[in-house]
């Protein structure tokens, strides 16, 4: 890489031991407001920027690592791995003890901000509060407020109603979503019958040779019950009836991972595991020993050869496919709309990969998050929307490179406008119960990097636009001043939230008609644009005008959307619909969500 450039403020902690190179241009840590909460010095353990959890390595290098052959987790994924943005320069701000206090959090904002960063990436977050308690949207408008573009975690705590956080509008919002790769691993019993489950350990087995297979209960240690057995526990398998065999056990009670732990120190060279719950998730991981996680009927088939079978006997084996299942279909613990704190401001904004993601991990802890894991491995799989935030943060460092002008809302409003609402199958895309999903899961839809770079208008704000949101919420001067030196005087009429010139449109409380207005900006060749809507079920949508001639580039036009009932009548909760216009190549859609359920007429 090129010198690290002349303006970059950033430094690696001197006495840390953590070197900058041209790649890794900062690392530093924050822990005054934990210490002062413990009320106590914190000894020299908290006194690093080094990862010791394996969070920060893993969604820094989402976001901006580079190309690095052969990555992969115990066989699984193996591939060349890289972040967004391979080629951006990458700094560290750590502010979790594991709690992440409001004061760490904002001296980093402060640090980051001095040091001269481009994107901020935040996989981290709390539940929603009201934006002037809130050390991440305070911090984060200090950021916007100099053109750097802030990306946050929606959180995961779904698929509970209105729990997305990191809500505030000046922030772009992440769900998480799957992706189409796959984790099988197929148990083939001695009758030829073959199931198929799940497991990041699953190819080490030589293929077709058949192991013993044993029930745990039937393998259980001589003080040991036949619950525990049943379950795995530790210190509950007999080594002598176990070695060399694959073990049946049940899920329950102690933790996944650890059951094949407790095979594998018990002699044992593969596990399948059975699932209790007809309708329960499987979620593959990084097992000890090779394993095949199967559904509650398979469990229960494969018992049964086991029971009506002399020698039962079976082999584990799999590979990573890709390409072979429907993605992306919204991860179930991905936090949804609506937004509690602003319910006319549609969040989460965007979704994007956060299952099952391989990056780079710490050295100082396995990947099993089990004390007793002393493996050590260069990348770890993990979920969560922690993994799907630095997904976008590196598409915003791309387009930061290759639109060096456009401000964060523009940059925000390129990505949600080409997002995409349908699957690899060409449906509708799906929550994790595979119903149809909606932009409360998520927003715009899936990330598409690629047509973001080319959106053709974009729905643009500046920090005015936001102050004044502030005070159409009804901040006062007080609540004002956490997020400005100067005192800022509120416009004596505040405009309405609906108003705001956000790249999506919600009414929370719907009456019957509205208006709300939106302006776009060309940002790319002189073109007319041409409305279409998806009308939400029951409503009447009217835009003005309906075409909208660009004749150079940063011309803005200004349209207005009519929301109408057709009919007398109740509500019947949220229902939503799109605005798109299109020159033909260009289609800049926006999300329309509308809370009927207020609707008495």
């Amino acid at each position: 890489m090129e010198p690290i450039p002349s303006n970059w403020k950033g430094y690696c902690e001197p006495s840390d031991g953590v070197k900058c190179n041209r790649k890794l241009i900062g690392a530093r840590d924050f822990n005054k407001g934990y210490e002062a909460a413990l009320g106590r010095p914190l000894d020299s353990s908290y006194q690093t920027a080094r990862d010791t959890n394996g969070h920060g390595t893993h969604t820094l290098s989402t976001a901006g690592g580079g190309f690095v052959g052969g990555a992969n987790l115990l066989g699984s994924g193996y591939g060349t791995a890289k972040g967004g943005s391979p080629s951006a320069r990458v700094a560290s701000y750590k502010v979790c003890w594991p709690s992440c206090y409001d004061a760490d959090i904002l001296a980093a904002f402060d640090a980051a901000i001095h040091d001269g960063v481009d994107v901020l990436s935040l996989s981290l977050g709390g539940p929603p509060r009201d934006y002037f308690l809130e050390s991440i949207a305070i911090g984060s408008f200090q950021a916007v407020k100099k053109g750097i573009v802030v990306v946050c975690s929606a959180g995961n705590s779904g698929p509970t109603p209105g729990s997305v956080g990191n809500s505030a509008p000046w922030i772009i919002t992440v769900a998480a979503s799957t992706i189409d790769r796959d984790f099988p691993s197929y148990v083939m019993l001695g009758n030829n019958e073959q199931f198929k489950g799940l497991s990041f350990y699953t190819n080490s087995l030589p293929a077709e040779k058949f192991y013993p297979l044993v029930y745990s209960v039937d393998a259980r240690a001589p003080n040991a019950s036949a619950r525990d057995a049943q379950l795995c526990f530790v210190g509950s398998l007999d080594p002598e009836k176990v070695k060399g065999k694959i073990v049946y056990c049940l899920i329950g009670l102690n933790e996944i991972v650890q059951k094949s732990w407790v095979v594998a120190q018990a002699g044992g060279i593969g596990m399948i595991l059975a699932n209790r719950l007809s309708t329960g998730t499987l979620i593959p991981q990084a097992h000890f020993v090779p394993t095949s996680y199967v559904s509650a009927a398979d469990g229960l088939a494969i018992l049964l050869y086991i029971h009506i079978t002399k020698y039962p006997v079976a082999y584990i084996r799999g590979a990573t496919e890709v390409g072979t299942v429907a993605a992306p279909i919204m991860a179930s613990f991905s936090s949804r709309g609506p937004n509690r704190i602003t319910p006319g401001i549609l969040k989460p904004d965007i979704t994007a990969p956060g299952v099952n993601i391989l990056a780079a991990y710490t050295e100082a802890k396995g990947p099993a998050f089990l004390q007793s894991d002393d493996r050590r491995v260069l990348f770890n799989i993990v979920s969560g929307t922690s993994m799907s935030c630095p997904h976008v943060s590196g598409t915003v460092g791309l387009l930061k490179k290759i639109h060096p002008d456009w401000s964060p809302s523009a940059i925000r409003s390129a990505i949600m406008t080409t997002a995409r609402t349908r699957s690899n199958v060409r449906q509708p895309m799906a929550n994790g119960t595979l119903e149809e999903a909606n932009p409360f899961n998520y927003g715009a839809g899936h990330l598409r990097p690629n047509r973001a770079m080319d959106p053709g208008l974009v729905y643009d704000l500046t920090t005015i636009d936001f102050l004044n949101f502030l005070c159409s919420i009804g901040y006062n001067a007080t609540q004002l001043s956490r997020f400005v030196d100067e005192p800022y005087e509120c416009p004596p009429n505040p405009m309405s939230v609906l108003h705001l010139n956000y790249p999506s449109i919600t009414v929370p409380s719907f009456s019957g008609k509205v208006t709300v207005t939106r302006t776009l900006k060309n940002v790319g060749t002189p073109a007319t644009y041409t409305v279409r809507t998806e009308v939400p079920s029951g409503l009447l949508v009217k835009v003005e005008p309906e075409r909208l001639k660009f004749e150079k580039m940063n011309e803005e036009k200004t349209f207005k959307v009519t929301l109408e009932a057709k009919r007398d009548g109740e509500g019947s909760g949220y229902i939503f619909g799109r605005l798109i216009w299109s020159d033909g190549e260009h289609y800049v859609r926006s999300p329309i969500v509308v809370n009927a359920t207020t609707l008495h007429m």
